[in-house]
């Protein structure tokens, strides 16, 4: 079925660019892809209004969820009907009016793939976020993986890079980072409970901006849209007002109230190497004023360059958070036990687990006895780790679940036969 599905549904896609062609904003990369897609889908709608501009609700971007993305439709899964009714929806999107942006993500976990989504629509305006190790199981390397990325920008007619990747491109780009040395960057960053300020730097003017979210990522993944404003016309004072209540997505370095006054950063959605680097990173700035706790899960799909990546990432958190801090890590996972924890644990206090439940058990208990002002920080990869779980157990307000990740129904039975799973 699936062959026969998916090229009817890139058919389909490929007339609805071809008819409309709609102006094209397409991110790739791996941290803050969708982080960055979302906040230029989101500012395009302030300025444009919903009918002007079409990005995927529930972050779509592969073989399939790129043109489900142009269609406008959910997935269907292996409901024949539905299916039905997407090609239905897809020759009424050929037929009418369409959105003048189109605001796609581009995520690949195999090889061709993406180019399979260069053949569905090529963007006009393409960001190269940071790319780090990741799907190495497929692409076999790092270098076949960033390769396959860079595929995104042979065609844009405006480029916006991260800084890291510099060395790697050999086109007319422009480079974001927090570095001083690129043509997008930010100064003066200071963080504190209620966010995360900063002075955007680009075309030799100064932009102010706050952001309701902690680390100085949170600035980074702002940056593309002052370049995007620019091309499109768009007075770039407006996107300071879009970050003044802008807020990140759920599991993606959201601030939680948690039990005993205690605050959470959530960032549970994933966790790769860089992201959960720049979050320990970001914790650095509260340790004069409150005590943190670490919970961290296993990074996945790092193939056999899995030992060294957690073994460094071990060593990263030893230079960067001092030995005397007032900080405890909770670990999850297989990796996190066998590579991490034996070179934390010579300098911090670590704990180990296989669950999340039960180190937020364990967390929660830790709470009630140490009553002081504490931030929970909480980042790991999805499958077989689950970090919101754990974190659910630590929520001062119960409503909050809905802000977690992964809490439909069919993700619970997962998490459910998981857990159950443990506890043979």
């Amino acid at each position: 079925m699936q062959h026969i599905l998916l090229p009817i549904l890139a058919f389909f896609a490929r007339l609805i660019v071809s008819r409309h062609r709609p102006y094209i904003i397409g991110v790739t990369g791996t941290v803050g892809k969708t982080t960055i897609t979302t906040h230029i889908a989101r500012f395009l709608v302030e300025q444009y209004g919903n009918k002007n501009v079409s990005y995927s609700l529930h972050h779509y971007n592969g073989e399939y969820g790129l043109p489900l993305t142009i269609i406008g439709c959910r997935t269907p899964g292996r409901n024949p009907f539905l299916w039905i009714w997407v090609f239905i929806v897809a020759l009424s999107r050929l037929l009418h009016s369409y959105p003048r942006y189109l605001v796609l993500e581009y995520g690949i976990d195999h090889p061709g793939e993406m180019q399979f989504l260069l053949s569905i629509a090529t963007p006009d305006i393409a960001i190269l976020t940071p790319v780090e190790p990741n799907h190495l199981e497929q692409f076999g390397s790092l270098d076949i993986y960033r390769a396959n990325k860079l595929l995104l920008i042979e065609h844009a007619s405006i480029r916006i890079i991260h800084e890291s990747l510099r060395q790697y491109i050999d086109l007319d780009a422009l480079y974001y980072s927090l570095g001083a040395l690129s043509d997008i960057d930010a100064a003066h960053i200071e963080m504190d409970i209620s966010g995360t300020r900063a002075v955007v730097q680009y075309s030799k003017k100064e932009y102010p901006i706050k952001l309701p979210a902690i680390g100085t990522f949170q600035i980074e993944n702002l940056l593309p849209l002052y370049p995007i404003a620019d091309a499109l016309r768009i007075d770039p004072t407006h996107i300071a007002l879009y970050a003044s209540h802008g807020s990140p997505e759920t599991g993606r370095s959201s601030i939680l109230s948690g039990i005993h006054d205690s605050m959470i950063i959530d960032g549970s959605y994933n966790g790769g190497y860089l992201s959960l680097r720049e979050g320990i990173v970001s914790m650095r700035s509260f340790l004069h004023s409150h005590r943190v706790i670490f919970l961290i899960g296993d990074m996945r799909e790092l193939g056999d360059v899995s030992r060294e990546i957690h073994e460094q990432l071990a060593h990263e958190i030893c230079d960067i958070i001092p030995h005397e801090s007032r900080v405890s890590f909770y670990l999850v996972g297989p990796m996190m036990r066998d590579y991490v924890a034996p070179i934390l644990s010579s300098h911090f206090h670590t704990l180990l687990y296989l669950s999340s439940r039960e180190a937020g058990e364990h967390i929660k208990d830790d709470l009630a006895q140490n009553q002081t002002d504490t931030i929970v920080y909480a980042k790991g990869s999805q499958n077989t780790i689950f970090i919101e779980e754990g974190i659910k157990l630590l929520l001062g307000n119960l409503l909050d679940i809905h802000k977690l990740p992964r809490q439909t129904a069919s993700w619970m039975q997962k998490k459910e036969a998981f857990f159950h799973s443990l506890d043979k």
